[in-house]
């Protein structure tokens, strides 16, 4: 039995959504999986898998917080893999407390990131990161995108890089998206609905978006725009659709199940200047949404297979995505292109990818003479 820990710091995102599932599709034959958080975060407790034990801080307060490190480190101690299970807090916590049995899991193109923020910000954060990232026996890439962007970064750390898709559990997907539309969005949906999903943050680039669907209706195309998540950025995007006019058409109501929402949208949109694997473009497929996205680094053009199943356009063009998501609203439903998405999302499930995985930390697990 591989005892394995796995660390998270954060809830609400994607990366913290398929860290859930993998913990849940490991096999209990195999593994004794552990999940330790190093914050006190309630929404996260309540959505741990059953049977899972787990670990953080009783509240939220220094004393809870430095008790919590102590109960980890033993546990990481005691472990055979320990697994940072998103960048920066919990692949550092990962590197420090378990050297040489640890596995790092980059989900974010982190090139792209730092281009985005200060110098000595970019700096330190490649330095710790850098750091941590050669303490690890093994650094998991989300897409072939971020391991090139990462080799960029690190190219000595380059042989212990390996690409592992996310394991995306369509079946649950599709059993929420079952649920009735959230009362507040019902407004929304009275006319055909533009929808974007993530974090309101400067590299989702929703402001382009709102752009674009003020462009859409000035041609005069009747629809409505919807961007689930919540951010940094909601008051920008606020003024953002009140200088162009749009505000009564723009619904951001925040985090919300994103499922039953796609089930009821027209497309999804995705704008980003930069994304790691993009989650969403699957969820998406799985539940038969036309897609259209930026072509950024590194997950779309991955997913989407270079444009076969929805249209990518270049990062930051407004024309192209006014056009793009016009030519959506006003063709009718492809009923063959929404199969084969369907199809195209099943090549993430568990069934097909959770093997790999398990070899992987199981092969981190060994502590072999190697190790430097």
């Amino acid at each position: 039995m591989i005892r394995c820990l796995i660390l998270m710091h954060s809830v609400g995102g994607g990366a913290e959504k398929i860290t859930l599932d993998l913990a849940r599709c490991l096999d209990p034959q195999r593994f004794q999986v552990t999940l330790g958080c190093m914050r006190h975060l309630s929404v996260l407790a309540a959505g741990v898998p059953a049977g899972l034990l787990f670990h953080m801080p009783e509240r939220p307060s220094l004393m809870a917080a430095l008790h919590n490190v102590a109960r980890v480190w033993r546990l990481a101690r005691d472990s055979d893999v320990v697994l940072g299970s998103l960048e920066l807090q919990s692949i550092f916590w990962a590197a420090l407390l378990a050297p040489g049995r640890s596995v790092a899991w980059l989900h974010k193109d982190v090139e792209g990131y730092l281009n985005q923020r200060r110098k000595g910000y970019a700096w330190l954060y490649r330095a710790i990161l850098g750091w941590a990232l050669r303490r690890c026996r093994t650094i998991i890439c989300v897409s072939r995108g971020i391991l090139k962007s990462s080799e960029r970064l690190w190219p000595d750390l380059r042989p212990r890089m390996r690409v592992l898709w996310n394991p995306v559990d369509t079946a649950s997907i599709r059993r929420y998206a079952l649920a009735p539309l959230p009362k507040v969005l019902e407004p929304c949906f009275h006319k055909p609905v533009i929808l974007g999903v993530g974090r309101l943050e400067k590299q989702k680039s929703f402001d382009l978006l709102i752009q674009a669907h003020a462009l859409l209706l000035q041609r005069g195309i009747e629809h409505h725009l919807c961007i689930l998540g919540e951010g940094s950025q909601r008051t920008y995007l606020e003024d953002t659709a009140q200088y162009y006019g749009v505000s009564d058409s723009t619904f951001l109501p925040g985090f919300m199940d994103p499922y039953p929402i796609m089930a009821h949208a027209s497309l999804l949109a995705v704008s980003s200047s930069f994304e790691g694997f993009s989650l969403v473009l699957v969820e998406a497929l799985c539940l038969g949404l036309t897609v259209v996205s930026t072509d950024c680094p590194s997950g779309p053009s991955e997913v989407l297979e270079e444009g076969k199943y929805g249209a990518l356009i270049p990062v930051g063009d407004v024309a192209a995505l006014v056009d793009a998501l016009q030519a959506v609203l006003l063709q009718p439903p492809d009923v063959v292109a929404r199969a084969a998405g369907q199809r195209r999302a099943e090549d993430f499930t568990p069934d097909r990818t959770i093997g790999v995985w398990q070899d992987v930390l199981a092969e981190a697990a060994s502590r072999d003479e190697d190790w430097p």
